[in-house]
């Protein structure tokens, strides 16, 4: 699997930093037995899906790159 842990025209640095932050949050109530408020969660489901599409829309553009 790739992928890329820089920003980049497919997952900016803001988001990025966000979901970092959040998967630090969501490690910590888990290492807890806890669970991120509502909220949380879903803003966290939101970031790891937009992520998801980065990577899906990064790896079409390097395959374009090679078929070229």
């Amino acid at each position: 699997m790739l992928q890329s842990f820089h920003p980049d025209q497919f997952f900016s640095e803001e988001p990025q930093k966000r979901l970092s932050d959040l998967m630090d949050l969501w490690r910590t109530a888990r290492d807890q037995e806890q669970s991120l408020s509502k909220e949380l969660q879903a803003e966290l489901d939101s970031l790891v899906e937009a992520e998801l599409k980065a990577a899906t829309a990064r790896t079409a553009s390097l395959l374009q790159q090679l078929n070229q």
